[in-house]
């Protein structure tokens, strides 16, 4: 691994390394990296990989060359979290990206990105060699260009054509010209590519009081995304954390078209959607499930989740168990 402290770039390689060594280097890299990701690499006799990673302000930008793999991010329900949370930009450059995500199954093609949530479940999967670029960006940083980024995550976005083009000619320039002669300053290159996100995915900032309540809706969603699990977390708890009254915490979500019950079951939903599919927690009971992600009543839980995708809990799990 060599490092450079100014800029705070690294970069490693398996050539030279005897195979089981870069395999071991290569998971515990990528375990340590910023959250629990596991490794199955598919044909571990051919193994060659190699990342370089760079320092952008408060982003990290990785370069990555990976073999055939499986990748299964835990998400911070299943272990401690080692940064605060952060958002992760996955843009395809060669290869195809299999992605489960919040009950959503999807591909990422060559010349799309698409954004993960690093404190959630998921799971990408490449039956071939692929190279990709990962941009780890702070929620908290985020939030200041894309106020809502869980409303785009799990999507797949155009790098290559419209207002997603200038944002995959600067991720290519930063790897083909590099970053230690450009003529702006890297906190100012962040600052870039974080306009060039909010272009990207279409996000409109309409500024004036609509913005201010849109912050409030934002406080609350969050809470409920940080506290779905609390079986009696309630609107009058979280409008007295946000400092308003329960009313006008219903008439925010009622102007962004939802309501806090609506909410909290579908982020329940959705989380008991990414246990469902974890293989790791295949022999977790159904009822166990429903009482981990906030609900009491495993009956109402079975007849919500049936309503929301269409299919009960077990048919769920059983759709999404790996294959022989």
């Amino acid at each position: 691994m060599t490092r450079a402290t100014a800029t705070d770039d690294q970069s490693w390689t398996s050539q030279g390394l005897a195979r089981p060594e870069a395999l071991r280097e290569w998971r515990d890299w990528a375990a340590s990296t910023i959250a629990p990701i596991e490794v199955e690499v598919f044909d571990a006799d051919a193994f060659a990989a190699q990342w370089v990673s760079h320092g952008i302000g408060q982003l990290r930008l990785l370069h990555l060359h990976a073999p055939a793999q499986r990748v299964t991010h835990t998400g911070a329900d299943q272990a401690a979290m080692r940064a605060a949370p952060s958002i992760q930009l996955v843009y395809a450059r060669e290869g195809a990206l299999h992605t489960k995500m919040g009950g959503r199954e999807f591909v990422v093609e060559p010349g799309q990105f698409v954004l993960l949530d690093n404190t959630r479940f998921y799971q990408m999967e490449m039956t071939t060699p692929h190279e990709c670029i990962d941009l780890m960006m702070p929620q908290s940083w985020l939030e200041r260009h894309l106020p809502d980024p869980g409303a785009l995550l799990a999507r797949p976005f155009d790098a290559h054509k419209g207002w997603g083009a200038p944002l995959g000619a600067l991720l290519e320039t930063i790897l083909s010209d590099g970053l230690d002669n450009a003529s702006l300053p890297r906190p100012m290159i962040a600052e870039q590519l974080g306009t060039l996100l909010a272009m990207a995915t279409g996000f409109e900032d309409r500024g004036g009081s609509s913005r201010h309540r849109g912050q409030l809706a934002r406080r609350i969603l969050r809470r409920i995304e940080r506290g779905y699990a609390d079986p009696d977390l309630s609107p009058q708890g979280v409008a007295t954390e946000v400092g308003i009254s329960t009313r006008y915490l219903q008439s925010l979500l009622a102007a962004a078209g939802t309501s806090f019950v609506q909410e909290l079951n579908a982020t329940r939903l959705e989380r008991a959607s990414d246990l469902l599919g974890d293989p790791r927690f295949r022999n977790l009971p159904v009822s166990e499930v429903a009482y981990r992600t906030g609900f009491l009543d495993p009956g109402y839980f079975t007849r919500l989740f049936r309503k929301r995708f269409g299919i009960t809990p077990r048919e769920w799990r059983a759709g999404h168990a790996p294959q022989p």
